[in-house]
């Protein structure tokens, strides 16, 4: 499959929701104690969506720190367009024709709306016709304030009128679309500011429109912003998220989880994505939970490979799980050197079976370790969850391997559904603090 990715057009000045936009841009106004901006990432990250470029316009340094937390270790990969000045939504895109190389379908995605679009659909919409444009249409009780179009009987567009005074339908532009690359470069070429005016009637008679039925609304009053509220707490539950909380997150181990093991794997060409991972991971992120890699890498302190090799081989795994239809949220990893092969021992904080990774990552990506779990092939994944306060962890038992105390699962699928269907939590419960566990010596130990 080829990539699909994304163009975020939040850089607005939200002037109708002052005072809220003196201190923060528009799109990451927290909706149900989640910015605006976040529940389009997520939507995204459901039909495996890893390059997003998003246009940036005021307080450039929070946007930046958003875009930190969303992919750490290169599982997200965001362009920032930084615009001193507002190039308007066409010019964004006129001002980044490059955005669209390697990709098949580029999605463009107003964020200053609240919206459950189901964006796999409309994806998968958009490839059973021959058309190179889709745009996303909703029923607007106010016709004339919005961009409106008028539908053939094969759902192509063949009218389109900004805020018309006599309008012909009630089918507005929700300011969501699907193009093709070569629509996109044909976009950028117009060398226009405005996409709605200056843009889409252009592609009269060669785009469709997709009707979404379920809720949209721009956030661009006060108003709207506190009826967006209650919408918002409601659509965070249909993703199993509860409204102000932090998120959980689902800790993974790389080597002999995700991919296939291979002893100080050092060729990207030999990475292979296990059976079942990929369905795992959309379940899991379908029912609220984060997708977070921790892996050890002694490969690098040891000097078999580089940090330039280990990305690559970790690029490979994202291109694979996309090409199935899965992303990752965060990868973080150690490259300590352990001083004995007993993988019980806390040698250092980062290093599994130490917290370190799984308390980082905790911190930057804003999750909730407590409702958090583990997943590795070693015991030493299970320990850095004990250790961390993760709620469970779950070791993939091997053939001929048996640990009577911690929980195991066959394969990250069979593991998958004793999480969500709320298996009991390891016999050793919760974490015991790491300082209570010390040899004389002063190495931590965890005990089995």
């Amino acid at each position: 499959m080829i990539p699909v990715k994304a163009v975020v057009l939040a850089a607005g000045l939200g002037t109708r929701l002052r005072p809220i936009t003196d201190r923060m841009p528009k799109c990451l106004v927290p909706i149900a104690g989640r910015p605006l901006l976040q529940f389009w990432i997520d939507s995204l990250g459901d039909v495996a969506v890893r390059d997003i470029l998003i246009n940036v316009h005021t307080f450039p340094e929070q946007m930046r720190a958003f875009m930190a937390r969303q992919g750490t270790g290169g599982c997200r990969r965001f362009v920032e367009a930084y615009e001193p000045r507002l190039l308007g939504s066409a010019g964004t895109i006129a001002a980044n024709p490059h955005f669209a190389d390697d990709a098949e379908l580029i999605l463009i995605i107003y964020a200053d709306n609240l919206s459950d679009i189901d964006i796999g659909a409309l994806v998968e919409y958009h490839r059973s016709h021959d058309d190179r444009v889709t745009m996303v249409l909703f029923r607007a009780p106010d016709p004339s304030a919005c961009g409106i179009a008028v539908l053939d009987d094969d759902r192509r567009i063949v009218e389109f009128t900004e805020k018309p005074q006599n309008p012909k339908s009630d089918l507005a532009n929700a300011g969501v679309y699907v193009l093709d690359a070569d629509a996109y470069r044909e976009m950028a070429r117009t060398k226009a500011f405005d996409l709605g005016v200056d843009v889409l009637p252009r592609f009269l008679g060669r785009m469709r429109g997709w009707h979404w039925s379920g809720y949209h609304r721009d956030v661009g009053t006060v108003a709207a912003y506190e009826q967006a509220q209650e919408a918002g707490v409601q659509l965070l539950a249909a993703r199993n998220v509860n409204a102000f909380d932090k998120q959980p997150a689902i800790f993974l181990d790389r080597d002999g989880t995700l991919i296939e093991q291979v002893r100080y794997l050092d060729d990207p060409a030999r990475t292979r994505v296990l059976p079942g991972v990929t369905s795992a991971l959309k379940r899991f992120r379908k029912s609220g939970y984060r997708c977070v890699v921790v892996t050890n890498q002694s490969a690098i302190g040891r000097g078999l490979i580089d940090t330039e090799r280990f990305n690559a081989i970790n690029e490979e795994m994202y291109r694979r799980l996309a090409c199935e239809g899965a992303v990752l949220d965060g990868l973080y990893h150690c490259p300590d050197v352990p001083a004995s092969s007993d993988r019980t021992v806390v040698e250092t904080h980062e290093r599994k079976p130490g917290p370190g990774m799984l308390l980082r990552a905790a911190d930057e990506m804003e999750l909730d370790i407590s409702r958090s779990w583990v997943i590795g092939d070693m015991i030493s994944d299970v320990l850095a969850g004990r250790n961390a306060g993760c709620a469970g962890s779950i070791l993939l038992a091997r053939k001929g391997m048996s640990e009577s105390s911690v929980l195991t699962a066959n394969d990250l699928c069979d593991a998958a559904d004793m999480i969500l269907t709320r298996a009991t939590a390891p016999a050793f419960g919760r974490a015991t603090p790491l300082d209570t566990c010390v040899k004389r010596s002063g190495v931590r130990t965890v005990p089995v």
